[in-house]
């Protein structure tokens, strides 16, 4: 995608409401690690947001998401369920007052995803 098509997006994306982009963060979320596997939607996500492991399953506890199963897999990387990952969307907004403009930088470094088709 072009420098143009990612500001047009990001554009589009900041007028939305709060409640909307945290919907679209974390249905992103769920299909990136559909797609892409667990642990690389997880490092993505935490890159974006400026979290390491311990921050991420802080946020994800937050959240509302079940004790002791974040973990790590066999390839070293960050996992949990992925039907869980939308409570580390919910835990960001509790605890960081970034959240907002980190889950539009998530959802715009991460457009093409949406768009992936193996």
């Amino acid at each position: 995608m072009s420098e143009t098509d990612e500001q047009s997006y990001r554009k589009m994306v900041a007028t939305q409401t709060d409640e909307q982009i945290d919907v679209w963060a974390a249905d992103l979320f769920v299909d990136f690690a559909k797609r892409m596997g667990v642990g690389t939607a997880i490092a993505a996500f935490c890159e974006t947001a400026g979290l390491d492991a311990r921050g991420f399953q802080r946020v994800f506890l937050i959240g509302g998401g079940p004790d002791h199963v974040v973990g790590i897999d066999t390839a070293g990387a960050l996992a949990a369920p992925i039907f869980e990952l939308p409570r580390t969307i919910v835990g960001l907004r509790r605890t960081d007052p970034e959240a907002g403009s980190k889950l539009i930088d998530f959802l715009v470094a991460q457009r093409e995803v949406m768009s992936y088709t193996p």
